[in-house]
């Protein structure tokens, strides 16, 4: 009895004859596009993934939400996304920015401070936060007092 079956090659497999093709991938907003995927038209990638893709999403979150962007600085955002996720922890990230997000509306309603500038100093203020947990980590642990018995 011969049994066959079709193979069907895994992303970066080199395709065998008789081989299922992939379906296209078509990278969703914020993915590192791959080798092969379907970007839709206008939509160059960046280094490190989102191009145009992120910058069209930034836009229409914010249209949706009713949220003014201009002067918002997304490249600073995603640094400091970044440094929490390797700071601290990669939960750590979003739950980061959306406090970021809380404190700079808040300031802008009670402060009347402009968005962009609330957003800019909460950002200041997490980035000095994590400077004194990097600061803190540094330094040797000292035995206490019940350590000397």
């Amino acid at each position: 009895m011969t049994m066959t079956s079709a193979h069907t090659p895994r992303p970066g497999d080199t395709p065998l004859p008789g081989d299922t093709p992939l379906p296209a991938h078509t990278p969703r907003p914020g993915d590192t596009p791959r080798p092969g995927d379907v970007l839709p038209p206008g939509d160059t990638p960046r280094p490190g993934g989102g191009g145009d893709v992120l910058d069209r999403w930034f836009a229409q979150v914010g249209a949706e939400l009713g949220v003014e962007l201009a002067g918002v600085d997304v490249a600073a955002l995603l640094d400091l996304t970044r440094e929490v996720a390797h700071g601290v922890a990669r939960p750590a990230a979003p739950l980061t920015a959306f406090l970021v997000g809380l404190a700079a509306g808040r300031d802008a309603v009670v402060g009347g401070t402009d968005a962009a500038v609330a957003v800019r100093a909460a950002t200041v203020a997490v980035l000095g936060l994590l400077d004194l947990r990097t600061a803190e980590a540094a330094q040797p642990i000292r035995p206490g007092p019940a350590s000397s018995r």
